[in-house]
């Protein structure tokens, strides 16, 4: 039977004749990415690889000579996808034609199962020494008229930075009446240097219509896959790796919801002996106004300590951490986190502090520190951290 499927699925989309399902839901052909066999360099039946010329093409995964070492079991089906982001600026996508196109204002979901493999092995393009394409992408989808069309982004998820499968459910707005789609793999944003990443995707749903005020829940790992996977070894030195610290709530905000992290916080501090890769400075006065990412003149102060800090310890790398409101939505408070903690490093840039020193990260309300339904509560996990990424110098 396994030979006669995937041929049934394009004889479906053809007899579809253009035509979408009776409540406006759009099909994909192969939305599961099977084939024969896994190959590499080569993308799944009836998807076309849109990637850069020059560059290989995508894989059809798990790895079947080792050769990047991916060797996750799928999702669904007996293949998935891996695509990778590159430290020359390129990256791999997929494109095919939809069964019937986008109605353009009309908003549809897209669920899909994403995950990152703990080793996708291959050559770095800038040194041409071998590396671990091993941090975290996000997945953009993109409408347009012809195969590999880059048209218009509809949307995209949030960074996959976990290592199991998990559904993953992005809202498309496309605003023309798109007949193909492209999915892409794509780096951190703002992109402050490009790098080896990869994601691996399974399972796609239709494309099902939905209000575009709806907002859609946060990913949610899949009940099909509970193997409990050991997180790699850290790359030295490598900010996407390093381990996030652990911090200490007190007792009476404990509950049987999602907690932060439990460990210590310590203030911003200039003694050099004080400082370790993965410590995590809270630093509190940084106002924003109300839903917004601009900073509130009050911020000058706080804003200054980092700036003094910086200033005193020139060969630490950090992370500008943003998180948003345990009460807000998962979409805006991942797109909210990440824009306020560009704006502090705008602000630290405008004082002279070098690029080199700084990389933003929104956590949305992923980790919050507290859980009450108070506005005090809200205001403590709507805070920017600090937290130690490399010590390039340490003695």
């Amino acid at each position: 039977m396994r030979y006669y499927y995937l041929p049934l699925l394009a004889l479906l989309s053809l007899t579809l004749g253009g035509q979408s399902g009776p409540d406006g839901t759009i099909f994909l052909t192969n939305p599961s990415f099977e084939d024969d066999v896994p190959r590499v360099g080569a993308a799944p039946r009836y998807w076309s690889d849109c990637g850069f010329i020059g560059e290989s093409a995508v894989d059809i995964q798990p790895d079947p000579l080792r050769e990047f070492k991916v060797v996750k079991p799928a999702q669904a089906g007996k293949t998935y996808l891996g695509m990778v982001t590159r430290d020359n600026e390129t990256y791999e996508r997929v494109g095919q034609r939809m069964s019937a196109p986008m109605v353009a204002g009309q908003c549809y979901e897209l669920s899909i199962q994403l995950a990152r493999s703990e080793m996708y092995m291959s050559r770095s393009r800038l040194t041409d020494d071998e590396a671990n394409y091993v941090k975290p992408v996000k997945l953009r989808v993109r409408g347009g008229y012809s195969i590999c069309d880059l048209g218009e982004v509809l949307g995209e998820s949030p960074l996959v930075d976990n290592w199991d499968w998990q559904e993953y459910r992005i809202k498309l707005e496309p605003t023309q009446d798109y007949t193909f789609i492209v999915l892409e793999a794509y780096y951190k944003q703002p992109i402050l240097f490009a790098y080896n990443g990869n994601l691996l995707l399974d399972n796609a749903q239709p494309l099902v219509p939905v209000a575009c005020e709806q907002e859609l829940d946060a990913p949610r790992q899949s009940r099909a896959d509970e193997v409990v996977v050991a997180e790699p070894e850290p790359e030295a030195a490598d900010p996407a790796t390093v381990p996030t610290p652990e911090r200490a709530r007190p007792e009476s905000t404990v509950t049987s919801r999602p907690q932060a992290p439990a460990g210590p916080v310590v203030k911003l501090g200039n003694t050099r002996g004080e400082l370790k890769i993965g410590q995590v400075f809270e630093i509190d006065d940084i106002i924003f106004e109300a839903n917004s990412a601009t900073l509130e003149q009050e911020s000058e102060e706080a804003l200054n300590e980092i700036v003094n800090f910086l200033r005193q310890n020139t060969d630490v790398v950090v992370e500008i951490g943003g998180h948003a409101s345990y009460r807000a939505g998962p979409v805006y408070a991942s797109r909210i986190s990440e824009e306020r903690a560009v704006a502090v490093i705008d602000y630290l840039q405008s004082q002279h502090i070098g690029s080199a020193q700084l990389l933003p990260r929104g956590y949305g309300k992923s980790r919050p520190v507290c859980m009450e339904d108070t506005e005090a509560c809200n205001q403590r996990n709507q805070r920017v951290e600090v937290k130690i990424l490399k010590l390039r110098n340490s003695r």
